[in-house]
């Protein structure tokens, strides 16, 4: 496959990312904080937005396995899910009242989640299509990662630049809205155009419980590690990101800076995809995603041990420890999930053999219900404790408690600690590398 078209579909992750990246970051405090819903209620909100949501994946890994339609397998579920995520984006981005109810903001959060989820399910099947070799897909599930921190760039590229004009929230979110309504029908018609799809006969089951092919997923111990994993690293990427606005007002006191300085991490975080790539082609995908989460916990603990020194530092100074710390986190960021994909991709492959079924929809599927899992954690957690436990109040910005200040940063640091320790652990564990996917891809070719 032509490297244009390699492009073409990873650019198929752009819209989403660009949606979904500024939930947290952007959208959660903007709907606590400017439109008033409050943190515990916009936490709440946000966790059972993805919790409702999960009840439609199995549905659909099932459908996109089972029936296919003249064009392919994937192409009209990706057509299907572009309009979802327009209309969507419009509701949350671009608010239709200043005064937002609760149902209104669950609403939208449910149907964004609904198309971006049809658009990833989608997406990450058709890579084991697309890319069946084991350092082949690999290359092409980071290529896909690599697009989506072009689009995380963009995003924050945007309200780095309002905010030289106007500091609002409102503003910074209005602008990511209008940039995703552009860029999503331009994407999808690109890659339905340029990206070939599997027309091999797949065979319907009817009647079939999509329920039960999903839960038998459960059982599978090599699959759950893997995708336990993936579950504790979004987690801790969530949390960081729904904490990150708060904490660079309240903690380390530099808000001027927080889109700025965010913009530098998603940049540093290229770098990092490229290295943790690398190491992947030269040892396997779990080792490099568990190095990887092994050199995020050694960041993390010298912030952790390194704000005793720069808290009492000088604005100056403190930035640029602050920065450094943002450099180093970076290079984090972008490793562990896309290898996670490529190995869940591998262990379709070996379901596949075992059960003489394409099963890629459906593995995805489980994966990203799971994941959905930490995701709605990371809000929902760190914003309850914080208002129940600490007291913490975001409108009154640093004028809350040291108590409760130094409890942001303890969530910030330490939470995402034991989060990348297990995950690090489950995925240096996993026994599925490269000689052995070979082996079910030589057999998958003969039959």
């Amino acid at each position: 496959m032509k490297m244009f078209k390699k492009l073409s579909y990873a650019s198929l992750v752009f819209p989403g990312s660009a949606a979904g990246m500024p939930i947290f970051i952007f959208i959660l405090p903007y709907y606590a904080g400017d439109l008033g819903l409050g943190l515990s209620m916009v936490g709440i909100l946000f966790f059972l937005g993805r919790i409702t949501d999960i009840f439609t994946d199995p549905i659909m890994g099932v459908l996109i396995d089972k029936y296919p339609s003249k064009w392919g397998k994937h192409k009209h579920w990706i057509f299907m899910s572009a309009p979802i995520l327009m209309v969507a984006t419009y509701f949350i981005f671009i608010p239709t009242t200043t005064s937002p109810s609760a149902f209104y903001f669950f609403a939208s959060l449910l149907l964004l989640y609904t198309g971006f989820t049809l658009c990833t399910i989608t997406q990450l099947s058709w890579s084991s299509f697309l890319a069946p070799n084991y350092d082949d897909r690999t290359k092409l599930l980071t290529l896909r990662e690599l697009m989506s921190l072009l689009s995380m760039f963009c995003v924050i590229t945007i309200p780095a630049i309002v905010e030289l004009y106007d500091t609002s929230l409102e503003a910074k979110v209005f602008a990511i809205g209008i940039f995703v309504l552009i860029c999503t029908p331009l994407l999808t018609a690109n890659a339905l155009k340029q990206v070939p799809d599997s027309m091999a006969s797949h065979n319907r089951v009817k009647n079939e419980n999509p329920f039960k092919t999903f839960g038998g997923l459960f059982a599978n111990k090599m699959l759950n590690k893997i995708v336990f994993a993936a579950v504790l690293i979004g987690f801790c990427t969530g949390l960081n990101g729904a904490l990150y606005l708060i904490w660079m007002e309240v903690v380390v006191e530099l808000p001027e800076y927080s889109s700025r300085l965010m913009l530098v991490y998603y940049v540093v975080s290229v770098l990092g995809l490229w290295i943790w790539r690398e190491l992947s082609i030269r040892t396997s995908k779990h080792f490099s995603a568990g190095v990887a989460c092994i050199y995020a916990i050694s960041i993390l603990a010298i912030g952790f041990i390194g704000y005793g020194f720069i808290k009492e530092l000088e604005s100056f100074a403190r930035l640029i420890a602050v920065s450094w710390f943002i450099i180093l986190y970076g290079f984090a960021f972008s490793g562990p999930l896309p290898l996670i994909n490529a190995i869940i991709a591998d262990i379709s492959d070996k379901l596949a053999l075992e059960k003489n079924e394409s099963m890629s929809g459906t593995v995805f599927a489980y994966l990203i219900t799971l994941t959905k899992i930490g995701f709605a954690l990371a809000a929902l957690v760190p914003y309850l404790i914080l208002e129940m436990v600490w007291g913490f109040d975001i409108s009154l910005g640093t004028s809350n408690t040291e108590e409760s200040k130094m409890g942001i940063f303890y969530l910030y640091t330490f939470i995402p600690i034991i989060g990348y320790a297990i995950a690090a652990f489950l995925l240096f564990t996993h026994t599925f590398g490269r000689q052995e996917h070979a082996d079910v891809e030589s057999t998958l070719r003969d039959t």
